[in-house]
């Protein structure tokens, strides 16, 4: 009478299964934090796309929106032309805009105060919440994206001539506080994304 052979697995055979679940299961592991990583930087990716796509298109609005509209200095009797692009100001350009929604309410007109600064490589936008600011109102900041390297900003004037700084210094005030251009193109250097250029033309 022959015995009866058992059906289950030997010690080999479960040390071998064993062997290749574990190799599987760290492939897999491996390729699913692999996959998570990728689905990560895409997602960072495009959030870095929108912050740069906002930036642009907020600076683009401003620009596009300028108003012939100069503004007290903080400190005497003078005016600050509508824009200001010089090499010795304090920001990277200064501008009045018109536009401002006020969906409170609030008891303020629809002209906006704006200037743009690049701080850290961070490039900032400030805004007053009145058009006439004394020293005792300070500007508020937004950040509107980091990794900026440098910001240009050129302004197409009567002649279609494109020059560096606004108001021309061929023209005498009053008539350059409100002298506006008829485009403005902005350019702003990332240090991962490489130069990025944008023309706003102004409206009216």
């Amino acid at each position: 009478m022959s015995l009866l052979r058992s059906k289950g697995f030997t010690l080999v055979e479960l040390v071998v299964s064993i062997s290749i679940f574990s190799i599987v299961a760290v492939m897999a592991y491996g390729g699913y934090r692999e996959s998570g990583a990728n689905a990560e930087r895409a997602r960072e990716q495009a959030r870095r796309l929108q912050a740069v796509q906002l930036s642009l298109r907020t600076m683009v609005s401003d620009f596009r929106m300028l108003a012939p509209r100069p503004v007290r200095e903080p400190v005497g009797d003078g005016y600050r032309a509508c824009l200001v692009r010089d090499a010795a100001g304090g920001y990277l350009v200064e501008l009045t805009r018109a536009g401002w929604s006020n969906t409170a309410g609030t008891p303020r007109g629809t002209l906006q105060r704006v200037a743009y600064s690049l701080d850290n490589g961070k490039l900032v936008r400030l805004h007053w919440n009145v058009l006439d600011p004394t020293l005792d109102f300070a500007p508020i900041k937004r950040e509107l994206v980091d990794r900026v390297q440098r910001v240009d900003v050129r302004f197409m004037n009567a002649t279609r001539e494109w020059v560096d700084r606004w108001p021309p210094p061929d023209t005498q005030a009053p008539m350059n506080l409100r002298q506006r251009p008829l485009a403005v193109e902005i350019v702003v250097e990332f240090e991962d994304l490489g130069v990025i250029r944008r023309i706003a033309e102004v409206t009216g």
